[in-house]
């Protein structure tokens, strides 16, 4: 069937950073394996875990601003081979979605490349252009939550373990450019090259 819907995981699938927190985190030089293996327990929730993390930056520079998360997302680049999918998208009649568990400093990125109709991802907060925190928006366990407020035939692309829920969510779902293989999916596209993702989703029926 002709899918209605394609949902997209940003960090790694159309942009080249596997994570746009991790991009983040080297900026400042800071590591945050702590908080992470505590959320992976579930020892702390989302929001606690973002907490943490803008903390962890906060601690290296008290002063934050836009501009400095400018600094950090200039040089992101899409996927190679970017304007075949951006071609296709452009002339896809369904929903066009983006569903990232990363930032919206980087994840926003996307627009400039892509002509989608939603982005949903985490937030920074921002008082007179001046880091104050963040906002859970999309937990990554819970990211098949967002398409459910669509019909139809759903299609999702993802590139780790993180994308399960979306790909659980959805009718069809494509591996893409994994340093992994996983059994859960209905798709496994090798590499980052977004012709070789287009081929695919031009040929489903």
């Amino acid at each position: 069937m002709r899918p209605t819907l394609i949902a997209f995981d940003v960090d790694g699938v159309l942009l080249q950073p596997k994570s746009s927190w991790n991009t983040i985190h080297n900026y400042f030089g800071v590591k945050n394996e702590e908080s992470l293996r505590a959320f992976l327990k579930g020892e702390i929730g989302y929001q606690e875990f973002i907490d943490r993390d803008v903390n962890l930056w906060l601690r290296k520079k008290e002063h934050i601003t836009r501009g400095d998360f400018h600094k950090i997302a200039k040089d992101i680049q899409p996927n190679p081979n970017f304007h075949y999918l951006k071609e296709f998208l452009k002339e896809f009649m369904g929903h066009k979605i983006a569903i990232s568990g990363g930032i919206d400093v980087i994840v926003s990125k996307v627009e400039q490349y892509f002509d989608l109709d939603e982005i949903y991802s985490n937030a920074l907060v921002f008082e007179n252009d001046v880091l104050v925190g963040g906002t859970a928006v999309v937990n990554p366990h819970e990211k098949g939550a967002f398409l459910e407020k669509y019909k139809g035939h759903k299609v999702s692309i993802g590139d780790s373990e993180w994308d399960k829920d979306m790909f659980k969510n959805s009718d069809y779902s494509i591996l893409f450019n994994s340093d992994s293989d996983f059994d859960f999916v209905d798709c496994i596209i090798r590499g980052n090259d977004l012709r070789d993702l287009t081929r695919v989703l031009k040929d489903l029926k």
